[in-house]
């Protein structure tokens, strides 16, 4: 996810980008300033959905993301893990139309293309506010 998120960061021409790297399994001690936010979830680990959640204020507008990890071969469970972890996000209050969800394999270009659809819909957001 990361080489994918750095390289679509470059090409839209943001030279600096912040990662905080934390395990789902660990706690949240995310800082609230970032403004987008990716729960990566395996599919073989489907308790860590339990541990996805809002970050700060929910009326202080970001960009959430929800990917699911699948291998070559998606196990049936991949789309519900995906539900549950925007549900928990909705469930907090955070608007459904700041979520991005995705099933992504661990391929480089799939990664990519996701981080690209986020970063356009932060400048979008931007554009806006």
């Amino acid at each position: 996810m990361w080489s994918g998120l750095s390289r679509a960061a470059l090409q839209a021409g943001r030279v600096r980008i912040t990662a905080h790297w934390e395990s789902l399994r660990e706690g949240h001690n995310v800082p609230e300033e970032l403004l987008i936010h990716v729960f990566a979830v395996g599919q073989d680990r489907p308790d860590a959905v339990d541990a996805i959640g809002a970050v700060g204020d929910p009326s202080v507008p970001r960009l959430y993301g929800v990917v699911v990890a699948v291998p070559d071969r998606p196990s049936p469970l991949a789309g519900s893990l995906l539900y549950q972890g925007v549900e928990r996000l909705t469930d907090e209050g955070v608007k459904a139309g700041t979520i991005e969800p995705a099933l992504l394999h661990a391929v480089p270009e799939e990664c990519e293309r996701y981080a690209r659809r986020l970063l356009e819909r932060l400048q979008g957001a931007h554009r806006t506010a």
